[in-house]
């Protein structure tokens, strides 16, 4: 049978088939209802199948930010839609979970809670659902493991909704850092509207049309300048986001702050005061599982690349006991940041965002913080990723847990030393 046969593309899934065939970045959506979930996976069985065809027997990676995601929009879809006669979903001592094709050839299915543990494995194509809601750091590690071997072209998909964050900037807007520079025309983005998806119900347009003011534009209609529900920092803008017209001055020493984690990211910000008054982030490091000792040596690498001397203080994340004390034993100062509690009974924390909102841009619109555009990670948490739960905003609402690390950090540093 043939693949057309098996699988019903729109006209746009086509275009978007087409596209992805000839760039090695590719990006497919940029609205809710045009079939992005369904596509990629179809897409990726078409690719497994072809080279089986031309006897090479490929794996190929598909995966979500987590694994109930991954078993929601994916797992659950594949066991039902797949032909039984090609392959099933298991998971193999070889190769885990996965679609696995009869005489060879696997889909294998994964979260990516955890990007860097899959820094040795090898991938014909990466496919990345909803890869917004992943940190770019996810996309540097991922595409270390896009080889194959007979297999020249490797690629790496991803489908999305609107956002302001790092794949806007580089399917969007096509600003890449140094590094991919020269990879921009292997870059292709394939906008897919609900009108392209004529299997959309009547119940699924009037939901669209009942959402709210940024939510609407984002979903319905594509817009990836749309704002963001929800942000903690929603006046943090491109203007705060600067490049090498403000140069790091080694006169001014700088200093640091480090939200601390080992799971979850460990956050170290590298900051300067500025002479005319403002705060100037000027680069980042964003690690996980990584030792306090290693941690302490990629701060002293870094600000040695600049020519810095040691930071003159550290502010650090009130539980890190044992970091603090390995910062001072490498001549770095380090202070608990919660040492100095808001007056009263209110949240310091609270406070701190508070403080940290007003220099981002205050009431005379000056915009006292200034971040180098090389710090993406925490570009990305405040312009997409920092967010209030759901349904609730507010200078006396905490914000939600999760992709926040670097944003703490900016704001711990914001209260005991602005």
């Amino acid at each position: 049978m043939k693949f057309s046969e098996l699988c019903k593309f729109t006209d746009k899934q086509w275009e978007a088939t087409e596209t992805a065939d000839s760039k090695k970045y590719m990006l497919y959506g940029g609205a809710r209802g045009g079939g992005k979930s369904y596509w990629l996976r179809w897409y990726l069985l078409r690719r497994v199948l072809e080279y089986k065809a031309r006897g090479i027997n490929v794996d190929v990676m598909l995966a979500c930010e987590d694994y109930p995601s991954l078993k929601g929009r994916q797992i659950g879809k594949i066991s039902v839609e797949f032909p039984a006669e090609i392959g099933s979903v298991k998971s193999t001592k070889e190769k885990g979970l996965g679609f696995h094709l009869n005489g060879g050839g696997s889909i294998l299915l994964r979260n990516l809670d955890d990007a860097s543990k899959y820094q040795s494995f090898e991938f014909a194509i990466i496919a990345i659902d909803e890869i917004t809601k992943n940190p770019l750091s996810t996309f540097d590690k991922l595409r270390g493991s896009l080889r194959w071997p007979g297999v020249p072209n490797t690629q790496f998909i991803g489908t999305c909704n609107p956002e302001a964050c790092w794949v806007r900037d580089y399917w969007i807007e096509k600003r890449f850092p140094e590094a991919l520079q020269g990879e921009s025309d292997n870059f292709a983005f394939v906008s897919a509207l609900p009108q392209d998806n004529p299997h959309l119900d009547t119940s699924y347009w009037r939901e669209l049309n009942t959402l709210s003011g940024a939510l609407r534009q984002a979903w319905l209609h594509g817009d990836w300048y749309a704002g963001v529900e929800g942000l903690v920092y929603e006046n943090f803008n491109d203007e705060n986001i600067v490049g090498d017209e403000i140069e790091v001055d080694t006169d001014l020493g700088c200093e640091i702050a480090i939200d601390d984690g080992y799971i979850d990211p460990r956050s170290t910000l590298f900051i300067q005061r500025l002479p005319n008054g403002d705060v100037f982030v000027f680069d980042e490091l964003y690690q996980t599982k990584t030792l306090e000792e290693q941690t302490i040596a990629s701060i002293i690498d870094t600000v040695g690349r600049y020519g810095l001397r040691l930071p003159e203080m550290a502010a650090v994340s009130h539980e890190a006991v044992a970091l603090r004390e390995r910062l001072r034993k490498a001549d770095i100062i380090a202070r608990n940041w919660m040492s100095k509690k808001v007056s009263g009974s209110g949240s310091t924390r609270l406070a701190a965002i508070t403080k940290t909102r007003g220099l981002i841009c205050d009431g005379q619109g000056h915009r006292a913080i200034k971040v180098h555009r090389r710090c993406r990670n925490l570009i990305d948490e405040l312009r997409s990723g920092y967010k209030y739960p759901e349904g609730k905003h507010g200078l006396s609402e905490s914000p939600a847990d999760g992709n926040d690390h670097a944003a703490q950090a900016l704001e711990s540093w914001v209260w005991l030393r602005a």
